[in-house]
């Protein structure tokens, strides 16, 4: 059964004189090993709305102008790593991560983790939803790749406008209270996610003809993974390119296109065996899910991928 619990915390509930302290200390609790900066605020002004269900967290907060910095890597008190995808719905926030300066207003996205240091300055009352989450499942999501996520999606853009409906659904039944499936969400949150990183890329290719081609090309392969008769021609037919021009393409990517359909259907079961969420599920059935017919193809191809098989893999520890 999920462990689910609310917390209401507002600065107006203590004196003046105590609420910097009070807010430096909710502030580590909430959202971990930070530490405030700049003079304390007379009569400073915070709200905060937090549920949590098991490791999944959804947080609104409005607050006044104000600093922190979090210069030491890594969760406290040997809590394991977060990450954060926080939605601005209004004022003002400059963030700094890694030395990389931004400017977040209404409608931003900004994704973060534990791992790294950061500063925050909050220069106009402001109010936004932080989604918190283990990172060690961005981590099986996105096992080559999730150092590399961009960290602020800006209002406008394809990631941003997915990623901020999906929140503005979500964290109102959270927060009341009528939701409670904790490793449900945060699959969901990082699907949408990894979704919107998708879309953006297909919307934004980095130029030339090839890199357009060969986005369509995944994106083709993304949609049809399941399909146990994937095949170079069938996907040659489908985005209009002959079958020499398509194993071209994939050339220069260091994996021929047989190779790399595999990489993304191991990919995918290692995901969905690290799951919670699918340990009810067989690993055969898994495997058949992401088009592989034949179970012990499919685990010497996943032994081969990751030094170890199917079941060792789901019986190990992941955190």
């Amino acid at each position: 059964m999920a462990m689910t619990a609310e917390t209401v915390w507002r600065s107006a509930i203590h004196d003046d004189k105590e609420q910097q302290e009070a807010w430096r200390e909710r502030l580590c609790r909430v959202y971990d090993a930070w530490t405030l900066t700049g003079p304390a605020q007379p009569a400073f002004d915070v709200e905060i709305l937090q549920r949590s269900i098991d490791s999944f967290q959804v947080i609104e907060c409005r607050c006044d102008p104000c600093g922190g910095i979090r210069r030491r890597q890594g969760s406290s008190h040997d809590q394991p790593d977060q990450m954060a995808v926080q939605l601005v719905l209004g004022g003002r926030e400059h963030f700094t991560i890694d030395g990389r300066a931004m400017v977040l207003g209404p409608g931003d996205v900004l994704i973060w983790n534990t791992t790294r240091p950061m500063r925050f300055e909050v220069v106009e009352r402001l109010h936004k939803i932080s989604v918190l989450m283990p990172l060690a499942r961005l981590r099986q999501w996105l096992p080559g790749s999730w150092h590399a996520i961009d960290s602020r999606m800006p209002a406008g853009s394809a990631a941003a406008a997915v990623i901020a409906d999906f929140i503005g659904m979500m964290a109102p039944a959270v927060l009341a209270g009528r939701m409670g499936r904790g490793d449900a969400l945060t699959e969901a949150m990082l699907g949408v996610l990894v979704g919107a990183l998708d879309a953006d890329h297909a919307a934004c290719p980095p130029g030339g003809l090839r890199e357009a081609q060969i986005l369509r090309v995944k994106a083709h392969i993304e949609r049809h993974l399941d399909d146990p008769a994937l095949s170079p021609a069938r996907i040659a037919a489908a985005t209009g390119m002959s079958l020499r021009h398509l194993h071209g393409l994939f050339q220069p990517e260091g994996a021929t296109l047989s190779q790399y359909v595999i990489a993304e259907r191991l990919r995918r079961c290692r995901r969905d065996l690290a799951s919670p969420v699918m340990a009810r599920r067989t690993i055969t059935d898994i495997a058949f899910s992401w088009g592989f017919q034949n179970a012990a193809h499919f685990s010497r191809r996943f032994k081969a991928a990751y030094g170890t098989s199917p079941t060792d893999f789901r019986h190990s520890p992941h955190g």
